[in-house]
């Protein structure tokens, strides 16, 4: 079947969250499950300061490319995350 590729999923999560945040898997699996209804591939990427309190959340996929300052650890929630993926999905019109 031709195109069948592009009808699955795929999400590729880089995260420098470290392994002790109590938080990690839940944002990362947060993070993915928003995106893992559209088709092709998806990349999120979490990148932490090293030297401030500040994260970066960087998400591509077809057609769509956004990314966030996250400058307060009260920001740096899963529910926090991804209501502002969603928010940015929905002005993207990739959901209504």
């Amino acid at each position: 079947m031709t195109g069948t590729a592009n009808l699955t999923n795929r999400t590729i999560v880089f995260s420098e969250i470290p392994p002790g945040h109590p938080a990690k898997r839940a944002i990362e699996q947060a993070l993915r499950s928003v995106v893992a209804g559209f088709p092709a591939e998806w990349r999120i990427s979490i990148v932490c300061s090293r030297t401030g309190p500040w994260w970066v959340l960087r998400v591509e996929g077809p057609g769509f490319e956004w990314m966030t300052v996250l400058a307060e650890p009260a920001a740096q929630t899963s529910s926090e995350m991804t209501g502002r993926l969603l928010a940015a999905l929905r002005a993207a019109r990739r959901l209504s």
